[in-house]
């Protein structure tokens, strides 16, 4: 038996275990919600999926907080972005994630 991939990202994953909806809405199968980690991780998380793929202009997206809010908040991504560059393996830095 010869078992298909999906060419919907570099993944490839088979079309019987696919992981992102791209390959589901290909191949006619059913979406799914991505799991996302719980608090502020996970809202992290979900702002940014929505900052890079709902359409929300950069110039515009922050402009329900207040100017000190919002230096508060580069203040804080900025803390959490040197972290992780330090944290993660020489690999991963040169990691491309597979979708758009």
């Amino acid at each position: 038996m010869n078992e298909q991939y999906c060419n919907q990202c570099e993944n490839r994953c088979s079309v019987d275990a696919l992981h992102c909806n791209r390959g589901r809405a290909y191949f006619g199968q059913e979406m799914t919600e991505p799991e996302m980690p719980a608090g502020a991780a996970g809202l992290l998380q979900k702002c940014g999926h929505v900052l890079h793929h709902g359409g929300i202009e950069p110039e515009g997206a922050l402009s329900v907080l207040t100017a000190e809010e919002q230096a508060e908040l580069e203040r804080l991504l900025s803390m959490l972005l040197s972290d992780w560059k330090k944290r993660m393996p020489e690999g991963a830095k040169k990691h491309h994630h597979g979708h758009h």
